[in-house]
């Protein structure tokens, strides 16, 4: 495996690792809510009473944010290391993206405490229980890939167009110029 495809794709579970963990200690600690008994049957709300939106908005929000600027990172590191094989390059940048998107979630979802809505069948009303992170819905997913992809991009636009090394591009290998000839003094 070429260093062009290795770095981007292992660069990007690390960075998914590092923002786990980032997500989870900008997001923490667990907003601590209580079991309320309601006409439709026990349900956890956060405290101060929320009916969960806004806390799963922080939640998605903060993964967002988090993600698209480690993307950023992934897609300019791996498009500088890729830069002589752009092709390889962007399909490596974009494993390592989903790599990175797998990993953030999994190990951010880790260190949150369990859904407390699944817990609160085994509880009373009045226990309390502290909040769960989560990502809601699949689209906050895509802050890896659109992130890495728009970073990849803009250097691959940026570079300029000899910057890849070669035969034609190898001013070792050129003839001198000539010199100019003396002009007639007269």
């Amino acid at each position: 495996m070429s260093r062009a495809v290795a770095v981007p794709v292992v660069l990007g579970a690390l960075l998914g690792a590092a923002g786990g963990w980032l997500w989870w200690t900008w997001w923490g600690p667990a907003t601590p809510g209580k079991i309320y008994d309601t006409p439709a049957g026990k349900a956890w709300y956060p405290e101060p009473f929320d009916p969960g939106i806004a806390r799963d908005f922080s939640g998605t929000a903060t993964y967002v944010v988090i993600a698209f600027a480690l993307a950023v990172l992934l897609g300019l590191v791996g498009g500088w290391i890729a830069r002589h094989s752009p092709v390889a390059g962007v399909l490596a940048v974009l494993v390592g993206a989903g790599l990175a998107a797998l990993a953030m979630a999994l190990l951010g979802e880790s260190f949150s405490p369990p859904d407390p809505a699944s817990l609160v069948a085994s509880h009373q009303a009045g226990d309390v229980l502290p909040g769960h992170l989560h990502v809601a819905g699949w689209t906050p997913y895509l802050a890896w890939p659109v992130g890495a992809m728009l970073a990849y991009l803009v250097l691959m636009v940026s570079l300029p167009a000899g910057a890849a090394p070669g035969p034609a591009n190898d001013r070792s290998e050129r003839p001198a110029p000539p010199s100019a000839a003396p002009a007639p003094q007269g």
